[in-house]
């Protein structure tokens, strides 16, 4: 950009950019400023509003703000700035185009009939005689200029990289309707009203989150680097509701509203609409993704069931993670080392060229455990690999490009690949297993207007075992080969009758293969089919209800033969304010059986019994795991005092729980199995459990920006889960779920650019039920009862930025409370500090 240019657009905005960088949370910040603003000009106050909406366009660049900025200097009067900001706009290319153009050409003019008189106003009457000279205007503070021009640049370059679609309406500038009258933005994900918070997951289109069926949370990728999370289960912690158990530096399970376990196998977590739930195992593996956490631009979370939706595994929750779009951030280079022989270092670019645009990134790390299973000098134990005490070793590379053809046509491929080392904890009597392998995938996201279609592939391929065995054990060492190729296509249509429609319908087809040692054998093959609708109807302006429906083909559902799954979903939504929403939902969501738990043909060493093995059994008749919700909320904002709030109550109700069944003897016949030759003390066998669980809680979370600088976060959750059919002392979910979470968080950055953020999540006392061998007789497995005490996960983060934010450093501490674990048989959790270096060239 040409320095002539900076500095005239400089002046535009000298009024508002004063001030120092200073956020914390820039959507809270930017619309309490547009709030404030546009309340200012609708009294007349011209010159305060538009400096309130320019340091909301300084925060966060919107083209709403720039078209409301236009039009207040045009009501007051102020030609030459409302033509200024007409131009900002129209390189928005907004769909009004044409007539801004027309706007700007009798703009031009008048500012061009007004020079004359404008010069003469100018030129300075001669003093009068013996008049002594005037002193000289104060020169402007350099520094506090160029501050100014370092965050005009900023705004200018956010503004200019955001990718270009055209919106399907827009405000007219030569309207004559009120200066206060939004603009409709440049992509549909950020809305009509500026800064108000989008989500798109819980509809499958974007839109407000005040307007979505579900209890949302939205994690932005401010909040992520400011928080000084090192992986993403840390950022949900801050979750309502979210209960998070990490058992390694990569080995972790998330659930929400209870029903946590080792292998939690309830929550589907997806990457741009991409599943990660790897269906063999019935889990996310968190190590797997492909992504750094410095490509995520938010990460949309829905609490409760998402069946409705997106079918199976989506039963108590979803969680989106939602990469930057192609062409629209920075190039980056990012370094850490510290604690646990800790050291990672990633590389991100973003580029466009004419319809073009990609994000490429690469990235390699690695660390430590943070406490060995077993230690070294046990003579009846055996490591079974070299990596003694390596928890996370990786190296990563992903590619996603987007290309916008002449016709509106939108195609957006994207694929990745990951190397790495890590760990899991499986179930039963199992422990710590290591996975080494390889995770890729490709995608293709077509847009034909209305019609959206989708196609990826996923693999995963990797050799596991456990890293530790009984010496003299038969060894379980095993290699999985996993493929799921999946097609969508994707209908919404707006339309009139009785009130106003939005329509989705979706068709979906997966196809499934795997090729694993611990299954019966052979390859194992599953092919799904779904369909789905939803209708969006708001028959009177205050009301919305939302109806969702979708059916599942599973081949084993019905006795272990072809059956269906049906997830409704009815939620109704009454605003009667502006910024306050409350809701009611009923739904139903289901979970499928995965691989491991419909074929498993494997004889588990027992422990300390040389030559003796339990046999755990797949189950092909399993009935899928099913819930029933119900769920009120009340969501509300208050956007001049920066504040946002989210409460919910709700009521699951599941049955058909999948689990172990208790060891039972072998006939006699069949004590011997000849492929392994060992004596077989026992078998379980997966199925449905008997009982049916109750968890009814309620969950609370604000969000707070009262000045600039400062983001305040808190939340709660409360939670119960009873048993019908089950008594309470041996009931794993009742004492499995804390009872209570909280979470409190704080970010500030400072007008020096030194930035700081803390977070503490709070878990009550639990109690952990698990299979273990019998002391007094090991070839006997019982379930046993481990209470685990109430802990505290505190991280901290102080980060400084220098050369214009292109060099940032900072120190993180993860975990800085007691060590303590999260789970009885997962890693003691310890203390570590991390160095941070971030270069923007």
């Amino acid at each position: 950009m040409k320095i002539t240019e900076v500095f005239k657009r400089a002046g535009i905005l000298a009024l508002c950019l004063s001030a120092g960088n200073a956020l914390a949370d820039e959507r809270l910040e930017a619309r309490r400023h547009f709030r404030n603003g546009m309340s200012l000009i609708s009294q007349g106050e011209f010159d305060k509003g538009i400096a309130e909406l320019q340091e909301a366009y300084a925060i966060k660049p919107h083209p709403s703000v720039v078209y409301n900025i236009a039009r207040a200097y045009l009501d007051a009067g102020r030609t030459a700035e409302a033509l200024e900001w007409y131009q900002l706009y129209l390189q928005t290319n907004p769909a009004d185009a044409a007539s801004v153009r027309a706007t700007i050409a009798r703009l031009e003019e008048a500012v061009k009939a007004a020079e004359p008189a404008n010069l003469a106003q100018k030129l300075p009457m001669p003093p009068p005689p013996g008049t002594p000279p005037a002193p000289a205007a104060p020169a402007p503070d350099a520094q506090a200029m160029a501050r100014l021009l370092e965050r005009l640049e900023k705004a200018i370059a956010r503004a200019e990289s955001l990718p270009v679609a055209a919106p399907p309406t827009a405000p007219t500038a030569s309207s004559s309707t009120s200066s206060a009258r939004p603009a409709v933005p440049q992509s549909e994900d950020e809305g009509a009203v500026p800064y108000e918070e989008r989500v798109v997951t819980a509809s499958r289109r974007a839109q407000s989150a005040l307007e979505a069926p579900n209890a949302t949370t939205v994690i932005t990728a401010e909040d992520i680097r400011l928080s000084g999370a090192t992986s993403l289960l840390d950022v949900l912690r801050r979750v309502p509701g979210a209960d998070v158990m990490e058992m390694g530096v990569t080995s972790a399970n998330l659930s929400f509203r209870g029903f946590n376990q080792r292998m939690a196998n309830k929550v589907l977590v997806l990457v741009d609409g991409r599943t990660e739930y790897q269906d063999f195992l019935g889990m996310t593996l968190w190590a797997n993704f492909p992504i750094g956490m410095e490509e995520i631009d938010r990460i949309e979370v829905i609490r409760g069931p998402g069946s409705a939706l997106y079918g199976a595994n989506a039963m108590l929750g979803v969680v989106n993670i939602i990469t930057q779009a192609p062409g629209s951030g920075d190039r980056q280079f990012i370094a850490r080392a510290g604690g646990g022989n800790t050291v990672s270092g990633s590389f991100l670019s973003h580029g466009a060229a004419g319809g073009l645009r990609y994000r490429l990134s690469v990235g390699y790390g690695q660390e430590d455990k943070w406490s060995r299973d077993f230690e070294s000098d046990r003579p009846d134990v055996a490591q079974t690999t070299p990596l003694k005490d390596l928890g996370y070793r990786g190296a990563r590379a992903n590619l996603a490009t987007t290309y916008t053809f002449d016709s509106g046509v939108d195609l957006g491929v994207s694929s990745g690949v990951h190397r790495y080392y890590t760990e899991v904890y499986p179930l039963g009597t199992l422990r710590n297993f290591f996975l080494d392998g390889l995770s890729a995938y490709a995608k293709t996201d077509i847009g034909l207007g209305p019609v959206k279609l989708k196609g990826f592939w996923n693999h995963t391929g990797v050799e596991a075992g456990p890293q530790f065995e009984a010496i003299g054990q038969r060894p379980l060492s095993s290699r999985v080969d996993f493929h799921v190729f999946n097609g969508e296509a994707l209908f919404s249509k707006g339309f009139q009758l009785a009130g106003e429609h939005q329509l989705n319908v979706g068709v979906e087809g997966r196809f499934k293969r795997v090729i694993w040692s611990y299954l019966s054998p052979g390859p194992k093959e599953e092919f799904h089919t779904a369909a789905f609708v939803q209708d969006e109807w708001r028959p009177v302006d205050p009301f919305r209800l939302v109806a969702s429906y979708r059916m599942d083909r599973h081949p084993l559902l019905s006795q272990g033969k072809p059956g269906l799954a049906h997830s409704p979903r009815v939620s109704a939504i009454l605003m009667p304010l502006e910024g306050h929403a409350f809701r009611a939902t009923a739904a139903s969501a289901f979970r499928e059986p995965a691989f491991l738990e419909s074929y498993t043909q494997l004889p588990v060493p027992v422990p300390g019994v040389p030559g003796a093995s339990a046999l755990t059994l797949g189950n092909r008749t399993l009935r899928p795991e099913r819930l029933v919700a119900y769920e009120l909320g009340y969501r509300g904002e208050a956007p001049t005092l920066g504040i946002d709030w989210d409460v919910a109550l709700y009521q699951n109700t599941v049955k058909d729980l999948i689990g172990l069944s208790p060891l039972e003897r072998m006939p006699a016949g069949e004590s011997f199995d000849p492929v392994t030759g060992t004596y077989l003390a026992g078998r379980s066998f997966f199925q449905n459990e008997q009982a049916t669980y109750t968890s009814r809680g309620a969950e609370v979370g604000v969000s707070l920006s009262p000045v600039d600088g400062l983001g305040l976060k808190a939340s709660a959750a409360l939670q119960k889960v009873t048993a019908k059919g089950e008594e309470e002392e041996h009931c794993a979910p009742c004492s499995q779920a804390p009872q209570l979470r909280l979470y409190g968080g704080l970010t500030y950055r400072t007008r020096a650019d030194l930035e700081f953020g803390v977070d503490a999540a709070f878990t009550s006392d639990t109690t952990w039920i698990e299979r273990e061998p019998d002391l007094g007789d090991p070839t006997r497995i019982d379930f046993s009862a481990n209470k685990l005490p109430a802990y505290t996960v505190l991280n901290a983060r102080v980060g400084y930025s220098v050369l214009q934010d292109r060099l940032t450093v900072a120190v993180v501490g993860s975990n800085l409370g007691s060590n303590h674990f999260q789970h009885p048989f997962g890693n003691r959790v310890e203390r570590r500090v991390y160095a941070t270096v971030t270069v923007t060239p």
